[in-house]
């Protein structure tokens, strides 16, 4: 594009036909075919345009997040190749988790066969030349949707515990009853919060109440069975999102073709779908959201921030956990102000901030309303961070009742409630403080309890509920019982390694090649964000489960660098090795 450089002149037709000075040099018509094709693959995909500025403020802050997220994951990438967390079969409803220690050849082995069947394929080039990536993004959308509503049509859930009080809540206020935001009503599970409205203690649930009152209002109330359904086309959804994604940050085609297929091995949150709750709608609406502020960010539009904004809100109402995305496009938004020197991306950071938490409150002053009621203002993270320094029955930081019985002995005071918490959270660090042996133990199981359970609860979510019809044969059975769920257990632990593994590769050689910004530490970002959240608050491994798809761009990545480097210095280190065993042979 531009003028062209006269000193550029064409080469001459007798250069342009030049033959190879001997027969070594010239290519058969399969080897040239060959040639073509992996420069069609390896060649750019058609994406948005890209604006580069380069900005040292940005290269500070994504490469300290970077030093971060490679030592976060590099360290689960060893441990998982160590050990395995596992609920307890024998007190599986209880949620206890042990440690196993893993058989490290035999996950080394199974390592080396997957990275030699990757090396095997890599020589069908022409297929990654040839592949419709469109109807490959709509194959991993299906794939995902098919699984999954085999799976809920097969286990048929009924909500438990907090998804069960959202559930009442919900078909109650679709039918004008408003009985579970009165103290002392009778609702669900009434007991366990001393007759108080379960909605003073969570408030924040409302603004899953309210997309679920949307939904039961429009399908009826007999069931948990239309959130499960939005939940599966919600996954579909996701991974299709997750695969444009790739394409926009890496811009090839043959690495969102890898991404497709690490996300066609990603069960666990396909399983999931069974949970009525708000992870999977949150997580979906936040990817969505991601991928519009890529785009901002790729071609400077504006047009991208409304829907952006959008999503981001309705991810805060349905889980409001994903205000860690809130914290992610802050962050990464006032890199792009400091960089650009454009102030509407911190001004729309500071509407984002007002929109995501103001939508929340709006929510639930609308169901005082319509109630009658005014609950209280609910427990505050400085009860999640005294629940999150606690040893639980189930593995270190766990959920336990110390936040609600702090709250209940402070007759739902919340300012009476975090001064008794802090005075508890002084009393744990000071613990810590006096015995480091105890203190690397604690977190490092809470640390390897919800990041290296491999199924991340996405079977024992429905596995441990009623059902609306009863799990006694089909492929409910065969994967809670049968041989199904064992292989399941296998693919799950080999999958989650090899996913560490390449992610943590990945940022290092995102490093080394300087592909490092806004755009790519994105996702990554959120996903470290959460593994510091639940590093310190409460922690479960069903938790973690919405940021493991979020680490897969990057895992693709360092796949597809692997498979199609050329591997120049270790050719010339072989043949060094060799020449000299020549000459000691001569």
């Amino acid at each position: 594009m531009g003028n062209k450089n006269k000193n550029n002149k064409p080469k001459s037709a007798n250069n342009s036909t030049r033959k190879p000075k001997n027969k070594a040099q010239q290519k058969t018509p399969k080897q040239a075919s060959k040639a073509q094709a992996a420069a069609k693959a390896a060649a750019p995909a058609k994406t948005v345009r890209t604006i580069e500025k380069r900005n040292k403020f940005e290269s500070v802050v994504v490469n300290i997040i970077a030093l971060f997220l490679f030592l976060a994951f590099g360290y689960l990438a060893i441990m998982s190749f160590l050990q395995t967390s596992y609920i307890d079969p024998n007190s599986y409803s209880s949620e206890v988790i042990l440690y196993q220690n893993d058989n490290l050849a035999l996950n080394l082995l199974f390592t080396a066969i997957f990275f030699l069947i990757a090396f095997a394929c890599r020589r069908k080039f022409d297929f990654f030349a040839k592949v419709n990536i469109k109807l490959m993004e709509i194959g991993i959308a299906v794939w995902a949707a098919v699984i999954g509503f085999i799976w809920i049509a097969s286990v048929t859930s009924i909500p438990a515990a907090d998804s069960q009080n959202i559930f009442e809540a919900a078909t109650k206020a679709a039918q004008n009853d408003y009985t579970p935001f009165y103290d002392g009503a009778k609702f669900y599970n009434k007991d366990f919060y001393s007759g108080y409205s379960y909605f003073n203690f969570y408030p924040f649930q409302l603004g899953f109440v309210l997309i679920s009152e949307i939904v039961y209002r429009i399908f009826g109330t007999a069931n948990a069975m239309p959130i499960q359904i939005i939940n599966v086309l919600c996954v579909a959804s996701a991974y299709f999102a997750l695969a444009r994604i790739t394409r926009l940050i890496f811009k090839r085609k043959s690495v969102e073709f890898l991404v497709i297929v690490l996300l066609a091995g990603c069960l666990q949150p396909i399983l999931f779908c069974t949970f009525a709750y708000g992870n999977i709608i949150g997580m979906t609406a936040a990817i969505w959201a991601s991928m519009m502020l890529i785009k901002y960010f790729q071609t400077e539009k504006y047009i991208w921030l409304a829907p952006c904004g959008v999503l981001l809100v309705l991810a805060t109402l349905a889980k409001y956990n994903n205000l860690i995305y809130l914290v992610a496009f802050v962050i990464v938004l006032i890199v792009h102000t400091v960089k650009t020197k454009k102030w509407q991306s911190v001004a729309f950071a500071l509407a984002l901030c007002i929109a995501s938490v103001g939508a929340t409150n709006l929510v639930i002053l609308s169901y005082e309303s319509r109630a009658g009621v005014q609950l209280e203002s609910g427990m505050s993270q400085v009860l999640y961070l005294d629940m999150g320094l606690t040893e639980s029955y189930m593995a270190p930081g766990w959920f336990t009742k110390t936040g609600i019985d702090t709250y209940i002995k402070s007759g739902l005071d919340i300012d009476a409630a975090e001064k008794m918490a802090w005075n508890d959270i002084d009393n744990k660090l000071d613990k810590f403080g006096n015995d480091l042996g105890y203190t690397f133990d604690f977190f490092g199981k809470k640390i390897l309890s919800q990041w290296n359970e491999p199924e991340f609860e996405s079977i024992w979510v429905s596995k441990v509920k009623n059902h609306i019809n009863d799990v006694d044969s089909g492929i409910g059975k065969a994967v809670y019982e049968g041989s199904t769920g064992q292989l399941l257990e296998l693919h799950f632990n080999l999958y989650i390694q090899i996913v560490y593994l390449l992610f943590a590769i990945g940022i290092y050689v995102m490093f080394i090649n300087k592909k490092l910004n806004i755009e790519t530490v994105l996702l990554p970002l959120v996903a470290l964000g959460g593994f510091g959240y639940h590093l310190l608050f409460e922690g479960k491994s069903q938790y973690v489960l919405t940021y493991i798809p979020l680490l897969l761009p990057v895992a693709a990545y360092a796949l597809h660098t692997i498979l199609m480097s050329d591997y120049t210095h270790i050719k010339e280190l072989a043949a060094k090795i060799n020449k000299k065993a020549d000459k000691k042979s001569a």
